[in-house]
């Protein structure tokens, strides 16, 4: 079989390219770090890849979900605490109030300190988070959930109304875990238990209360229906921190599960940087024998041996 100079000059020519392509691809691999640069470089690693990186992304975004409830159960818990709080003075005073060493003016003048406690409480119940979301409205975050409407108008007496729905707001922590990230707030301060059965909001108890100091009518229920109070929020402070304490937990496994990937994926496509540079180092001197090759065949002729 004969081989025409042309042949040869074009197999030179390919195997020349075919060099410089092996080297621009071992090239760019220790530019990029990656040993996987396309699909067709290892196909089950490149599944494995994309696996892979779905798992670590959907982790990251729960390790941010986390945060995220975490801030918000904070203020929640924060919130409630300070409204405890606020129950404990109110408490104080309702002791206070029952000692026979009092009469009707001294009652009366602990009335505008209960007043302002209300106030405050009122306060307390309506918190925005960071997002100017309120925490205690249900799902109906962006309305304020309680108001006090004087009723009827001009008689000083008012009803305590909640605007707000029965919602409660979960956010996804783990690939199948939610946690609440607050209560409604008709749970936290409406439905709240008080002496000889039922229910009462914790506004209209302190608003009886500011009542019976400016009548000089104290009853011995009002400590009691505060204590119960406190004891209901106690609960959930409780619940709040048993979801706090979830969220830690999550947040340990989140991250060993975003480390353990990260780690396999650097395993299956990160590059062996001394296998590289070896091989680049064969690569180029295989390209210069093939362009040595290629211009001794392009000065091969006939007419040099005649």
């Amino acid at each position: 079989m004969r081989i025409s100079t042309a042949q040869l000059h074009e197999q030179g020519l390919l195997a020349m390219l075919d060099r410089q392509e092996e080297l621009a691809v071992t090239q760019q691999q220790l530019a990029t770090g990656k040993r996987i640069l396309a699909p067709s470089d290892d196909a089950l690693g490149t599944t494995q890849v994309l696996a892979l990186q779905q798992v670590i992304d959907s982790h990251l975004q729960f390790a941010r979900n986390t945060d995220a409830a975490e801030t918000r159960l904070e203020q929640e818990e924060a919130s409630i605490t300070h409204v405890v709080d606020v129950l404990q003075r109110v408490h104080e005073l309702a002791v206070r109030a029952t000692s026979s060493t009092l009469n009707a003016q001294s009652r009366a003048t602990l009335a505008p300190e209960v007043r302002q406690l209300l106030d405050n409480l009122l306060g307390i119940a309506n918190t925005q988070d960071a997002n100017s979301e309120y925490l205690f409205a249900g799902f109906n975050v962006g309305t304020v959930p309680f108001a006090a409407v004087e009723n009827p108008v001009g008689s000083g007496l008012y009803d305590y109304n909640y605007t707000g729905d029965q919602g409660q707001r979960s956010i996804q922590i783990g690939t199948t875990r939610q946690i609440a990230v607050g209560d409604p707030g008709d749970d936290v301060f409406v439905d709240v238990p008080i002496t000889g059965g039922g229910t009462r909001s914790i506004f209209e108890t302190l608003e009886q209360f500011a009542l019976d100091l400016e009548s000089n009518t104290p009853s011995a229920n009002a400590a009691a229906d505060l204590q119960l109070a406190m004891g209901h929020l106690g609960n959930f402070l409780s619940a709040v921190g048993g979801r706090l304490n979830a969220i830690d937990s999550q947040k340990l496994l989140n991250s060993d599960i975003v480390f353990q990937g990260q780690k396999t994926l650097s395993d299956v496509q990160d590059l062996d940087f001394a296998e590289a540079i070896s091989r680049m180092n064969r690569q180029l001197t295989s390209l210069e024998a093939s362009q040595q090759s290629f211009a001794k065949v392009q000065s091969l002729s006939l007419f040099s041996y005649l």
